[in-house]
């Protein structure tokens, strides 16, 4: 379908040319003939002179304002910008100064605080081995107490108990020094 439109309008287009071309007296074109030169040559000399001159008065200086506008405005931006970097430096070199204070604040500290745990630490330490030692001491007393009263109720028992087994084989009872010695 699109073929037989295109088909169409070009086979036409050369007749309707044709027609239009009828009504005219010349068969060139009008900017061809010389005779029209000096006609044209004026007009183009006075349409350029104008356009100069509105070019020259008008839209250059506005154009060279713009252009002189954007200039400052990017000398500015770029000033700012200097500034701007120069404080974002600033910043930062008292930023690092101040992480550095602070992690050597930070170090002492630790420091301070280590040696003041390993004193109180030392601190209980004694405090504990004095304690255990006491205790040590105590319970060693107190064991040879036992001991010792343990040593007299066996003894006491011992000689209970030969009294006791001596009495039933023979009638004459030895005291408790002469156990004792046989004992020993």
């Amino acid at each position: 379908m699109k073929i037989l439109l295109k088909a169409f309008f070009l086979l036409t287009a050369p007749i309707n040319f044709a027609y239009a071309a009828e009504g005219q007296k010349s068969a060139g074109l009008p900017q061809m003939d010389i005779a029209t030169f000096p006609s044209q040559l004026f007009w183009l000399v006075i349409t350029f002179s104008l356009l100069y001159l509105f070019m020259w008065k008008f839209v250059i200086p506005r154009l060279g304002a713009t252009i002189e506008e954007r200039r400052d405005k990017i000398s500015n931006d770029i000033n700012d910008a200097d500034n701007l970097n120069t404080e974002a430096t600033d910043i930062l070199k008292k930023y690092d100064e101040q992480m550095a204070s602070a992690s050597q604040e930070s170090n002492e500290i630790i420091t301070n605080s280590k040696k003041a745990m390993l004193d109180h630490l030392e601190t209980l330490k004694k405090e504990n081995e004095e304690k255990v030692n006491s205790l040590i001491s105590e319970s060693q007393a107190k064991i040879k107490a036992q001991e010792e009263k343990s040593k007299i109720e066996i003894r006491n028992a011992t000689l209970d108990t030969v009294k006791a087994i001596v009495s039933r084989y023979i009638e004459n009872i030895p005291s408790d020094e002469e156990i004792n010695k046989k004992l020993n």
